[in-house]
């Protein structure tokens, strides 16, 4: 278990530093990072506009499930444990759906302006 939680904390962590470097510019258009919509990546204005409106909610729901997944460790049973990394997995999913929308609002404001 404790090897499963720490894997999931690393990628987690991971995750946020990718979230706040596609925000911030740092990461531009490719193909491994970031919000993989046609709209965000349509350029960098988009991609970047797409992401800092994608940074909070992301993040939100990252945060979220390092903390449910650390909190984890620490309930006395399997099947609470359990609960709490799925619980966990449906926040990330949740932040990053929801950041996935306001992102790519944001991108076709942009492209609406061009």
């Amino acid at each position: 278990m404790i090897f499963a939680v720490l894997l999931l904390v690393a990628s987690y962590v991971f995750l946020v530093f990718v979230i706040v470097r596609c925000a911030d510019g740092r990461i531009g258009i490719n193909s491994i990072a970031g919000i993989r919509t046609p709209t965000i990546m349509t350029d960098e204005q988009t991609w970047l506009a797409g992401h800092k409106a994608a940074r909070n909610p992301s993040l939100a729901g990252t945060i979220g499930a390092i903390v449910l997944t650390i909190v984890a460790v620490f309930l006395p049973n399997l099947e609470s444990q359990s609960l709490a990394i799925i619980l966990g997995c449906l926040l990330l999913l949740a932040g990053i759906l929801y950041g996935t929308v306001k992102g790519t609002k944001a991108a076709r404001k942009i492209l609406a302006n061009q």
